[in-house]
Order: C-alpha cells, then structure tokens, then sequence
C-alpha cells in the first residue's frame, strides 16, 4: 500500500478524521501502523545489538540507554522523577539503575536540598559509554537509512517525535 491508496471509500484523503470508525481505508491504515510499529522495535533492537563494530565495547540495552540519556541530558534525578519522565514504574527503574550502577554508569548521592532523598547521576564511564553506544547507533541508523533523501530523513524524525509525543500524551490522559 501507497501514501496515494490511503483514500476513503468515497475517494477522498484520509487527512480530515483520521481514525474514524467504519472506514475502511482509516481502519487498514491504523492496522498498518500498529505492525509496522511493532516490527520497527524487534528490528531496532536486533540491529542494534548486531551493529556493535568496535571490540569491547558493549551494546547498551534500550532501558539502560533511554535511563542514561536522561541523566546525562537532564543531570542527577530522584528514581521517582526518572520513573515519571520515563513514563515506567519506580521499582523498574530502580532495577535499572542498580544495573547501571553495578556497571560503573551511575552512582547514587544525596539530594542537597533533601537530605533524606537520594539522586542518581551519571559517571564520567557512563557519559563515556552513552556517546560511545550513541555513535554507534547513529552510525548504525546512518547506514540503514544511506539511500534517503535528507528530507526523507527529517520528516521520519519528525513524525518518530510526534508520535513519541502523541504516545507520551496519551499516557498522561490515561492515568
């Protein structure tokens, strides 16, 4: 299917309502969308994995690597805060900063402001590992996607942004 067959039934685009229930060409398009959403992570994350070319350097895991962005981002944040902002529960991304932590990335510290809090802030290795992991991936990302057109590369990120930003809404809405 083309950007072209995604017209209603009465022939006219798919641009006005989209979602609408009981047309068909709306409904084949969100059913593609769901698919092709669910094999671009399975692939993300094999290639990903596969994509490692420098010896010793391991690939990070895409919680590890979305946690550490974060914090190397953003700076030092209470687990709390991460779970929020990550949209996860706190017991999970406690998990993942023990993990990070156990592997020199992160260390935990005390909240100036509040003493009784603790903050979990990146080392130097994992600000270190994160550009490492990063380069790789956009070197990764730089060849999968080398015969695009740069506008072809800008509107995929763009649309890639607005449907985290979409999928990050909705969250909040469903809360």
């Amino acid at each position: 299917m083309r950007i072209e067959d995604t017209r209603a039934t009465d022939g006219t685009p798919l641009n006005s309502s989209p979602g609408t229930t009981g047309d068909d060409a709306a409904a084949t398009v969100l059913a593609r969308i769901e698919f092709q959403v669910a094999q671009l992570l399975r692939r993300a994350d094999r290639s990903v994995s596969r994509g490692s070319k420098r010896p010793g350097t391991g690939v990070m895991d895409r919680a590890a690597y979305l946690l550490l962005h974060r914090l190397v981002g953003e700076g030092a944040e209470n687990v709390n805060v991460l779970a929020d902002r990550l949209g996860l529960d706190a017991s999970t991304v406690t998990r993942q900063v023990a993990v990070l932590e156990k592997a020199g990335h992160v260390r935990r510290t005390r909240d100036p402001h509040d003493g009784r809090a603790v903050l979990v802030e990146p080392t130097d290795e994992g600000v270190e590992a994160l550009a490492e992991n990063r380069a790789e991936r956009q070197e990764l990302y730089g060849e999968v996607l080398g015969d695009w057109s740069r506008l072809d590369r800008a509107l995929l990120a763009e649309l890639l942004a607005r449907l985290n930003s979409s999928l990050t809404e909705y969250r909040k809405q469903s809360e």
